[in-house]
């Protein structure tokens, strides 16, 4: 069918493209909903956080400022030194903040100064959800004091940090008006987006009436499209929006570095989007006129006519090994295998009709006796005088497919 004959053409790419803008927003929304509204999520994030050097270091210093803001840690060592040596109080208090510099990387990288970090992050997420769906106004706050203590104790100051010391404020009380509103917005377009999405893709797909194979490859297209969009979007705005929003050089490496960490978990959303773009390119193909796409529904034909448990058994084993590998968050839920499952039947029970239509006279084992008959010609062919190899003529092929 020509492109001049295929009914409802631009209706069909205003729905694509309203599509792809509605599923580019919304899978936004989907990370935002499932990292910060899911504090559960978080845990594993906050542990690569602290795992990176760099992130490590710009918190090492976050917490020797605050511990000397809050601590006059001259005082201190001047109350212990000798009256004639107390002129090297400030010194020696200088020496004590360098090394409490390169100490505080060190010791964020223990195993009990971690757990304490999950800990503080996890409180603070849960925090977050509070204050976002509850009537308190409290800000959020991500507590360190627990980290500048053990900084203190590691250093050997003998001091009683204040407990408003190492905390970071994360949502201040006046803003929780526009906080429980983008939260709404989140969460709508999160659900909402995401099932308009694929309805309109569906919908695109129904009204191509005599078409419907290639409006689904270029759905398959468009899903690659969005995945690959996500991904430039997640660096090239995080990289602006690092920049604008940390003006300190020396802190933007490491607020780089967190958005990377941070945003890891939309980077597999839009993997696991263009995966399955592929996979439903590659259906269409399947179904396509093209040579490739007729000898492998040739090939199945026999399989599918004569032994379809046998293959609807090979297609679950393959899946349940997918299922098993869990590659993606769909892969590892109830409605996600569910999906996939009912859409592996749909297709396989497609695929099995058309080749009935098309291979009416296939017959049982010809496509193993084709295979043995193309290996032995490949074993015994001939060498020409020039080195070409003369190709073995096969068997009568198998009648071209019926028309349509």
């Amino acid at each position: 069918m020509t492109a001049a004959k295929r009914p409802h053409r631009v209706l069909v790419a205003c729905l694509l493209v309203a599509a792809l803008v509605i599923g580019l927003i919304s899978l936004f929304a989907v990370w935002v909903n499932r990292q910060t509204l899911n504090p559960e999520n978080g845990t594993e994030v906050s542990s690569e956080l602290l795992a990176n050097e760099e992130i490590r270091e710009t918190v090492g210093a976050f917490m020797v400022d605050e511990l000397f803001s809050a601590v006059d840690v001259r005082a201190q060592l001047e109350s212990r030194l000798p009256a004639e040596t107390k002129v090297f109080a400030a010194p020696a208090t200088a020496a004590l903040r360098r090394l409490a510099e390169d100490r505080a990387p060190e010791l964020l990288a223990r195993p009990r100064i971690q757990s304490a970090w999950e800990t503080a992050n996890l409180a603070a997420r849960k925090g977050i959800v509070r204050f976002l769906e509850s009537d308190n106004g409290d800000a959020v706050v991500l507590n360190l004091n627990g980290l500048v203590t053990s900084l203190a104790s590691d250093l050997g100051l003998n001091v009683t940090i204040p407990p408003d010391v190492g905390q970071f404020d994360l949502v201040k009380a006046k803003e929780i008006e526009t906080a429980r509103t983008a939260t709404s917005a989140v969460k709508g377009l999160a659900l909402w987006g995401f099932i308009l999405t694929f309805a309109l893709f569906a919908l695109a797909v129904y009204l191509a009436v005599g078409w419907r194979r290639i409006a689904l490859r270029r759905v398959g297209w468009c899903m690659i499209a969005l995945g690959v969009l996500v991904i430039l979007v997640r660096r090239v705005i995080g990289n602006r929006l690092i920049d604008d929003l940390v003006p300190t050089e020396s802190v933007q490496p490491a607020a780089h570095q967190a958005w990377l960490i941070t945003t890891e978990m939309l980077y597999d959303i839009a993997v696991a989007l263009t995966a399955y773009g592929v996979l439903v390119v590659a259906a269409a193909w399947l179904a396509g006129p093209t040579k490739a796409a007729v000898a492998t529904r040739r090939a199945v034909a026999p399989e599918m006519r004569y032994r379809p448990g046998m293959v609807y058994a090979a297609v679950g084993f393959v899946y349940l090994l997918v299922l098993l590998w869990g590659p993606t968050h769909a892969t590892r839920t109830s409605w996600g295998i569910i999906t996939f499952a009912l859409l592996l039947v749909l297709g396989i029970e497609v695929l099995r009709r058309k080749v009935a239509d098309e291979f009416p006279n296939a017959v049982e084992g010809e496509t193993g006796e084709r295979i043995r008959k193309r290996i032995a010609a490949i074993r015994h062919v001939p060498s020409s005088g020039n080195g070409d190899a003369q190709v073995a003529r096969e068997a009568p092929a198998a009648p071209e497919p019926k028309p349509g």
